[in-house]
């Protein structure tokens, strides 16, 4: 396994020290780690242990980064890497980019509480999210919708082999206070200040240390502490060593730990590696920290910004020897069970397994129930492909119910009817997005469905090239002349998948419904198609005869009327003129327990609509009836489909309604007993 670490520089910090101990503790395995940053300090560092480096300009937040993603994809493919790990917001949009349409994988730290929105969405658009605490995943959740199942907590570790134990009597005598992070207004330095000098009054012989570098951004709240301090007469006591690549050193001889941050921190690594020096911690009452320290536990907790209590903390455990090491034995005992580097770092490794190993894919087809249908044998095909894969269908919100019992996908997505205005695009793209998926599989195949397969930024997309198919990864040509199981094939074969096959099928439909059907041979007769499809509908006196046919000549064969709300009042006219009655069930069963019905029936007869496909999907014995629309085109042959079709002058027009003054001469040429002797034939085998 090939992973790149990228990160923005490679000076001392934080960040930086975390990819190298994990570069380090992986060295002698089977996962080679590659680092991408700007360069810096620990460059010599990195090669000294055999660590591949490519230095890019991938840390300068300007438009012109950019220009760095066509050399990073140059490495991804030259050195064939996995996965991309990104642990900032520059290195994160250009590894992001650099990373669609190959095989490598992204994930990504998320390693602070983010505030510029816009410039930092990519940080949840890794396939997983890694956060060091509960504060930063429910940052993360909350701020930028990223899904809970692709967040993973894993906290920042520290390496007992270097921030090793030392007994507290051999520091207690120091009185050295000591902080550690960069001079920043969010940590609070000043309040510690202030209650050192409160502090100081009965315990003179006391010294502060405060580790850390300063930015440029930044002089004018370190020129403040240094006025502070002079104001207070502490110069002699109060020292600021700078950055400090041997913090453990530093951390070896103090007395005490304090972190009086006053904004919410993403974890505390330099809590945890003071504990793990055996040094008693004060710390502000923030996210973060407090979920590191129990306060009076491993512990002291005092509010953000109260320079009383912190003086009042440090009095404490100064004065109470025993108390401060019963804290320390505890928060030892902690650093070792949570956060040791080892454990730490295993839990990133199964992260990359977990990665390699789930395949997420999605599956476009948002209309119309038929062509929902019609796909069934391909989503079959998919699972069998990917059987650990996470499979999901982006559908109509008014199909969703049919999918329920669906063994081959694991989640439905739904848009409703007015998801093609640009607001709508735009929202879904950008949850699709969020929820990073490897592969999208366009069988929907329009413009809208196009454009927003390319805004959702999968791996890879897979469709035809008619319309805007051109932005997808991977595209064919389409070819009006093959039906619909083989067009989707073809799509198939572009992810290694066979065939979707040669007919349509059905997953294990629930053995009981919930519609009290008489226990006699039933002939189904689908009402109508679509409300918007009048032109495929068989005319009204046809059915009328049709079914007087059935109740003179085949005795013990019931009839039952299917369809939605649309056909209820067709049905309900039929249902009044026929004798015996059929069962009219049209507006009345859903989709959900259609299937049911369907199966029920010794034959159907249907339009070309979405139950003409269900019936063929269950193996029922099926009677198409096609007029304006084309059955090579909108059917699947098999020995259960029979298609009646009368070809015209006007075939095959595609008009919802008859432009031949509404006598829908196509779909009446029809003849009712040409079909009932048909079916007569069926059913004397059955």
């Amino acid at each position: 396994m090939k992973v790149i670490q990228t990160l923005p520089r490679i000076n001392v910090g934080g960040v930086e020290r975390g990819v190298m101990d994990l570069v380090k503790y992986y060295r002698e395995t089977d996962l080679e780690s590659i680092v991408v940053s700007g360069g810096g300090k620990l460059l010599d560092t990195f090669q000294r242990y055999g660590v591949k480096h490519y230095t890019l300009n991938v840390y300068k937040k300007s438009p012109i980064s950019i220009l760095s993603i066509p050399k990073f994809r140059d490495i991804i493919l030259s050195d064939s890497v996995d996965i991309v790990h990104a642990r900032s917001r520059v290195p994160g949009w250009i590894s992001f980019f650099a990373t669609r349409n190959t095989d490598t994988h992204f994930v990504t730290t998320a390693h602070g509480l983010y505030k510029t929105r816009l410039s930092s969405e990519v940080m949840g658009w890794g396939k997983f999210v890694i956060c060091p605490s509960n504060v930063v995943a429910r940052h993360m959740r909350e701020k930028y919708n990223v899904p809970q199942e692709k967040i993973i907590i894993i906290n920042r570790w520290v390496d007992l082999s270097v921030f090793k134990f030392t007994d507290y009597d051999t520091r207690f005598d120091n009185g050295i206070i000591m902080t550690m992070g960069r001079l920043s207004p969010s940590k609070g330095y000043e309040h510690l200040i202030h209650a050192f000098h409160k502090l100081l009054r009965k315990k003179p012989y006391l010294k502060l240390k405060i580790i850390g570098g300063v930015d440029k951004s930044k002089q004018r709240y370190f020129q403040y502490l240094k006025t502070l301090i002079a104001r207070y007469s502490l110069t002699h006591c109060v020292e600021f060593t700078g950055v400090a690549s041997d913090a453990h050193e530093y951390l070896r001889h103090a007395s005490l730990f304090v972190a009086p941050s006053v904004s919410d921190e993403s974890f505390g690594r330099v809590i945890v590696e003071a504990q793990a020096s055996g040094i008693p911690v004060i710390a502000s009452n923030v996210g973060g920290y407090n979920e590191i320290i129990k306060d009076g536990f491993n512990g002291l907790l005092v509010e953000k910004g109260d320079v009383e209590g912190i003086a009042h903390a440090m009095n404490k455990l100064l004065e109470d020897k025993n108390l401060a090491r019963q804290m320390i034995s505890n928060a030892r005992n902690d650093v070792v069970e949570k956060y040791s580097m080892e454990r730490c770092l295993d839990e990133i490794k199964h992260v990359y397994d977990r990665v390699l190993a789930e395949t997420r894919i999605l599956v476009i087809k948002l209309s119309s129930l038929g062509d929902l249908i019609l796909i069934i044998p391909s989503l079959k095909k998919i699972r069998e492909k990917y059987p650990n894969g996470k499979i999901t269908l982006l559908t109509s919100v008014v199909y969703a119910s049919f999918f329920k019992h669906c063994p081959y996908i694991d989640d439905v997505l739904t848009v409703d009817k007015d998801y093609k205005n640009l607001k709508s695009l735009i929202q879904l793209a950008q949850k699709l997005r969020r929820m990073s998926f490897d592969y999208i599989i366009d069988m929907q195949n329009n413009k809208f469905s196009h454009i927003l397969t390319f805004l959702s930024f999968p791996r890879r997309s897979f469709g035809f090239s008619l319309r805007f198919g051109r932005l997808l990864t991977n595209k064919i040509k389409y070819d009006r002349n093959m039906d619909p199981l083989v067009s989707q094939s073809k799509i198939l074969d572009m992810l290694g998948i066979e065939s979707a096959g040669e007919c349509l099928s059905m997953w294990d439909i629930p053995s009981s419904g919930g519609y009290d059907l008489p226990n006699t041979k039933l002939i189904g007769i689908v009402m109508s198609a679509s409300k918007r499809w009048a032109s495929k509908n068989w005319p009204f006196d046809n059915l009328f005869k049709f079914l007087e046919l059935i109740n003179k000549d085949l005795y013990g064969y019931k009839v039952v009327l299917i369809g939605d709300e649309y056909s209820a009042e067709r049905a309900s006219k039929l249902e009044n003129i026929i004798y015996p009655r059929p069962i009219n069930l049209c507006g009345k069963t859903t989709l959900t327990d259609l299937p049911y019905v369907i199966s029920k029936c010794s034959v159907v007869i249907s339009p070309d609509t979405a139950l003409l496909h269900l019936a063929q999907s269950l193996n029922v014995p099926t009677v198409g009836l096609f007029g304006p629309t084309d059955p090579n085109r909108h059917s699947v042959k098999s020995e259960t489909l029979k298609i009646f079709n009368h070809k015209m002058n006007c075939s095959y027009c595609y008009k919802p309604a008859c432009v031949l003054d509404n006598q829908n001469d196509c779909m009446g040429k029809i003849l009712p007993q040409e079909v009932f002797n048909y079916i007569k034939k069926i059913l004397a085998k059955d």
